[in-house]
């Protein structure tokens, strides 16, 4: 999770409070689902959730206390102007979209810019996928001469001094040169072109994503500041910026924020947009998940004091949440967010009413018996994630298939649920070959996921053992012969019998039969699957639905 940074002193002059010792100081940050991690002097280090991205800087925390310290609540209050900024946005296919806005009447200390860098790097990180997927941008606004242009030029015709330089470089430079294009100029560079902002006077203010422009450097002085995010998907770029404006109004005398008119081939807005998004919550809702007794008023003002802004429609709420909370998804997030206001430590104890004895489910235990049994037969145990990519699951594997998708996925390495775990298996295998000696023997439990059109959801899960064994001489004789044992634990009658998988060789391809029932398979695998993978040798691989075999 993301560990930040901050000035105890910078905190109080924000929040308007000041702690009495470093315990006060520790008991209010605890509260916001994060840990602190050291108390030192003035530094104080803070290990915060990565679903909460409005707390990467000390902004986020102070407003987030204003609130449970009833110094300032409900939707934090900022005022719009519209001065027709505008930015002409062109095609840039490696990057496409582009949000803006500008925040006005700052103030701005050598501290204030190290939380505003901060930000912006924990957020590179995380949801930009180290500015692979999202990238940021601040610059000076009273620099600038717009309208502003975002669009591809070409590397030998950029020139501008990028930060911290004496000198005007060409994008080639700036792209081989420096530390910063060495690192991210790889996502930049698109048939020898980058993006760049250019205002109207020609004045380049970056090469996106890789390194702003001297000239509009924020400073101690800058009193109005330009953001820009850049994305692959527009609504990453939206809330992005949404957590950018409200933390850095965090420091504005005003509270204002100016909108940038954006023209763009995707559509034309109004940027940024801060509006927020609503949802309805019962009463009866939060008392029952709380197991309290708290009133409406309660409610009410628990919901206040969490930042959200409150429509009372009887036994009924609408609560209005700021678009930088991106944690809330559901209506039990809102009840979260008054536990939290409420108190843990005010909520009673009490035993479960239910005379229930805990016991482990049987399924579970049969789990760990084959793990054993694996253990055994010389096998190692490895875990993947549930989530893995169609390059991984389809294309490598030449298994042209269906498969249970991510509708917004955050990374493009996870954008699938597993239905096979020997894939993964294949990828374990590829990353320790070199590590290889002999024969490779390890295995996985765990659930995968198919569709189904008889499931109520529309999906199928079962619990399945997966093996791989490879190696120099290994044959489908060798799985076969783990398949007996395995079987042989359960006294299980099975009949393995020839069929057809894309992936393996023809008549050496076996489905697993008990009682006329598929239960699995076994298989090796045919070269052009092993190659893909990166791997020299024969591999052999089986599926087992352990839930099926604990039925028998």
């Amino acid at each position: 999770m993301p560990v930040i940074t901050f000035k105890r002193s910078d905190l109080e002059d924000l929040l308007g409070k000041y702690f009495s010792g470093d315990e006060e100081l520790i008991a209010a940050l605890n509260r916001l689902k994060g840990e602190v991690e050291g108390v030192s002097g003035d530094d104080v280090t803070f290990e915060v959730t990565h679903d909460r991205p409005d707390l990467f800087s000390v902004e986020g925390i102070a407003r987030a206390l204003k609130g449970l310290f009833k110094v300032e609540v409900g939707l934090p209050k900022f005022n719009i102007v519209n001065n027709g900024f505008k930015l002409i946005a062109e095609e840039v296919p490696n990057r496409p979209y582009i949000m803006m806005g500008i925040v006005r009447d700052l103030r701005l200390s050598d501290e204030a810019i190290k939380q505003m860098i901060q930000l912006q790097e924990k957020l590179h990180a995380t949801y930009g996928r180290d500015r692979r997927k999202m990238a940021i941008g601040f610059y000076d606004a009273d620099k600038i001469k717009q309208p502003l242009t975002y669009r591809l030029e070409r590397l030998d015709a950029i020139k501008y001094r990028p930060l911290d330089s004496d000198r005007e470089m060409s994008g080639s430079e700036v792209v081989e040169s420096t530390e910063k294009g060495r690192l991210y100029g790889k996502y930049a560079v698109y048939d020898g072109k980058a993006p760049i902002l250019i205002d109207s006077e020609g004045k380049i203010l970056v090469i996106i994503p890789v390194l702003g422009s001297e000239d509009f450097k924020v400073t101690e002085r800058t009193r109005n500041v330009l953001i820009d995010v850049t994305a692959t998907d527009l609504k990453l770029a939206k809330s992005i910026l949404a957590v950018l404006v409200y933390n850095l109004l965090e420091r504005s005398s005003s509270k204002t924020v100016e909108i940038v008119n954006v023209n763009a081939p995707w559509g034309n807005l109004e940027s940024p947009m801060l509006n927020p998004i609503e949802f309805k919550l019962s009463i009866n809702f939060v008392n029952e998940y709380l197991g309290l007794n708290l009133s409406k008023d309660d409610i009410v003002n628990y919901l206040l004091a969490s930042r959200h802004d409150v429509i009372d429609y009887g036994e009924e709420l609408i609560v209005k949440i700021a678009p930088y909370r991106f944690n809330v998804l559901h209506s039990v997030d809102l009840v979260e967010d008054i536990a939290v206001a409420y108190g843990y430590e005010n909520i009673p104890r009490e035993l479960p009413s239910q005379p229930i004895r805990g016991a482990r489910d049987g399924l579970s235990v049969f789990t760990d018996f084959v793990r054993d049994l694996m253990i055994g037969l010389g096998f190692q145990e490895v875990l993947n994630y549930m989530m893995s990519n169609k390059d991984v699951m389809i294309r490598r594997t030449m298994n042209q298939r269906e498969l249970v998708e991510v509708e917004n996925p955050k990374s493009e390495l996870y954008t699938v649920i597993r239905d096979h775990i020997w894939p993964q298996l294949m990828e374990v295998a590829a990353r320790n070959k070199a590590l290889i000696e002999g024969i490779l023997k390890i295995f996985e439990v765990g659930y995968v996921i198919s569709p189904s059109q008889n499931s109520e959801v529309g999906v199928k899960e079962d619990l399945v053992l997966s093996y791989l064994i490879s190696g120099p001489e290994i044959t489908l004789t060798d799985g076969l012969s783990v398949l007996k044992s395995l079987m042989a634990s359960q006294g299980i009658n099975y009949l393995p019998k020839p069929c057809e998988n894309p992936s393996g060789l023809i008549e050496r391809t076996a489905c697993i039969y008990v009682d006329d029932k598929n239960i699995g398979f076994i298989m090796e695998l045919r070269p052009d699957v092993i190659v893909s993978f990166g791997l020299e040798y024969p591999v052999v691989v089986s599926e087992i639905r352990l839930s099926e075999i604990m039925g028998l």
